[in-house]
């Protein structure tokens, strides 16, 4: 997240000044469409949110995104991949709506380019299916697990963030930061043909990916049964950032 956020901020320093001589032209042109790259470098490589965002009257807009998501898979301390599970199903999804107000009196052009802030409130959902076969020292199969986990977020907060619109036609915008609300909702369900001894080594491995995959899971799973079919839910903080670059038209 550190790396991604000093990327956002070298991105805005480095397209700044071509920025600076875009004629008023932009006054004609109310719509964008855009990808925001994010969820690729955070998420996972296969997922894609695309954009569209269009100017209202008075320096505001309204902006919408939607999207598929697909988890890579996480990976331990010593970066090695932790593949607990075979058959691997992944997917999920991500819809977005923002109210942007720029500031007219601060921005050099009108909307979109330039300072803006505004609410926004989104919906992320995270699925992932797997099967796991568990052998013993000597190579024996001694159980087969299944899981299946399902995760959604709400999320519903106020952002600031600059939008750079470069050469009359291209737009980079940069959520800079974005403090939210979020509702975490989490179901777990486990087949297994023998019920998981909490001392396994493969029971701690699969708290260590919860953990990984779910904020908040030290604490909110600290003790779970994931021999039985639970829901959990909780409230937490949230916090959006992240790169978009668009077509101007």
């Amino acid at each position: 997240m550190n790396k991604l956020v000093l990327l956002v901020t070298l991105v805005g320093f480095s397209i700044s000044a071509m920025a600076q001589n875009d004629s008023t032209e932009v006054r004609e042109r109310r719509n964008i469409i855009r990808w925001n790259v994010t969820p690729m470098a955070v998420i996972g490589p296969k997922s894609i949110v695309l954009g569209y965002e269009r100017v209202l009257k008075n320096g505001q807009s309204i902006s919408v995104n939607v999207g598929y998501l697909e988890m890579a898979p996480r990976v331990n301390d010593e970066g090695e991949t932790v593949q607990l599970f075979g058959d691997v199903k992944r997917g999920g999804f991500l819809v977005s709506l923002d109210y942007r107000f720029y500031f007219k009196n601060r921005n050099k052009f009108p909307a979109p380019d330039g300072l803006y802030w505004g609410p926004y409130a989104s919906i992320y959902n995270l699925r992932f299916d797997g099967v796991s076969k568990v052998f013993d020292n000597t190579g024996n199969q001694v159980n087969t697990v299944g899981i299946n986990a399902n995760l959604n977020m709400y999320n519903f907060g106020i952002q600031l963030g600059y939008q750079f619109i470069i050469k009359k036609r291209f737009s980079v915008d940069l959520m800079l930061m974005g403090p939210s609300f979020t509702r975490y909702s989490l179901d777990l369900g486990f087949e297994a043909d023998i019920a998981l001894d909490p001392d396994d080594p493969f029971y701690q491995g699969m708290e260590k990916l919860l953990n990984r995959l779910v904020p908040g899971a030290g604490v909110i799973l600290d003790g779970a049964d994931y021999n039985v079919k639970s829901n959990t839910a909780f409230n937490f903080i949230g916090y959006r950032y992240g790169v978009q670059i668009g077509y101007v038209f």
